[in-house]
């Protein structure tokens, strides 16, 4: 009888009730502060007025031109199909060179930009969401951190945003690197891209368009400092952002400007779940062949791993590597075109060697009656060269 008593006890009973409901209630708070955090606020007038204004600072401090190709494939996907652009990640203008020329060149529209929470802090907090930021905390969604019930639900609810709110109405760009790349290299994706495209195949039958992205820098803004910047993100977020800050601040004010290349590639479409075994390396590739190659990455590969270095075997180097550009028809930079190897190597000086804009990256002297080339910063070096290496494989 005590047993059954307890079975049927209905304040017991009342009393599970009330501790599920509970949970739920504070599930479904904790799913609306997440949603909170995470959506973009979009506004129009903000956009209006940051796009002139982050175009006359771009142009005039940072970038000598922003050259785009490819636009028809994106102006070629069907209104009806979800896009999103999956785009290398070299620097932080990144964000805004590529948003400049999606508005300019094919959308009378921003599309929403997937960005890590680290960039959302002091002015941009509030601005970026504006410009239809979509805020993503990658320590919550790393994979070890899934184990957590509150990093699981911070997961399923950025995934509802976006499939259920964001990429029915607009294309979504993403930086699947997940970060810049500190040495050059063309980092592994992200699986967050694959989970977004399955969440929609899953949820419409229908198809995804994913539109690699090539970004490529006659010079990077950060490409002296990155090294700097992995020994500050290891003292602090604080120290971290002021290095990088006061980088910028340095390049606007005394550092030459250079050409910036936006490339996108044909579409890639998916309209199956099993695809997604294959599609990180595929889309990798064609992100890969994107990247151009530059009279600065040219001469740079002539320089790898030397400290010293004849004119001579620099220019025979550049003219081995012209054939093999022309042979596997690789996209190429401003200054490579119908110049001589000679044309090449001083045209890359203006980012290597100037050191009245202190770009103290390589030196040239005479020795014995031959010019000799020495380099100063090796880690710069090798970045450039890591940004073109898969080209050359």
């Amino acid at each position: 009888m005590s047993g059954v008593s307890k079975t049927n006890n209905p304040t017991l009973h009342y009393s599970n009730v009330n501790m599920e409901n509970s949970e739920k209630n504070k599930q479904k708070q904790l799913a609306e502060q997440y949603r909170a955090e995470i959506a973009h606020q979009y506004d129009p007038e903000t956009v209006r007025k940051t796009e002139r204004f982050f175009n006359f600072i771009v142009r005039n401090f940072f970038i000598s031109e922003i050259k785009v190709t490819g636009i028809s494939n994106l102006r070629g996907v069907d209104e009806d199909t979800p896009v999103i652009l999956s785009s290398v990640h070299k620097s932080h203008l990144d964000y805004v060179v590529l948003g400049l020329a999606l508005v300019q060149n094919a959308f009378s529209c921003l599309p929403a930009t997937i960005a890590g929470k680290n960039l959302f802090h002091g002015h941009f907090e509030k601005l970026l969401p504006q410009l239809k930021g979509i805020c993503l905390d990658r320590e919550r969604v790393d994979p070890k951190n899934l184990r957590s019930k509150e990093n699981l639900l911070y997961l399923s609810t950025f995934y509802d945003y976006l499939t259920k709110e964001v990429i029915y109405n607009e294309a979504v760009t993403i930086y699947p690197e997940g970060g810049r790349s500190y040495s050059g290299k063309l980092l592994p994706l992200n699986l967050g891209i694959f989970g977004i495209a399955k969440r929609v195949l899953k949820e419409t039958g229908g198809r995804v368009a994913i539109v690699p992205v090539g970004i490529t820098y006659d010079r990077v803004t950060e490409d002296s400092r990155f090294m700097g910047l992995l020994k500050c993100k290891k003292r602090s977020d604080r120290a971290y952002r002021k290095y990088d800050k006061r980088g910028f601040i340095h390049h606007a004010l005394l550092q030459p400007k250079g050409a910036v290349y936006i490339d996108l590639g044909e579409p890639l479409y998916l309209d199956n779940v099993k695809q997604m075994d294959v599609l990180e390396s595929e889309l990798r590739i064609k992100m890969g062949e994107l990247i151009r190659v530059t009279p600065v990455s040219l001469v740079c590969r002539a320089l790898e791993n030397k400290k010293t270095a004849k004119l001579e075997d620099v220019l025979r180097h550049i003219r081995q590597d012209l054939k093999y550009v022309k042979e596997h028809k690789l996209l190429i930079g401003r200054g490579i075109r119908y110049r001589t190897a000679g044309r090449i190597f001083a045209r890359s000086l203006e980012h290597l060697a100037n050191i009245v804009r202190f770009r103290d990256i390589i030196r040239i002297s005479k020795k014995s009656g031959k010019h000799v080339i020495k380099v100063r910063r090796e880690d710069v070096v090798n970045y450039y060269v890591n940004c073109v290496e898969h080209l050359f494989k």
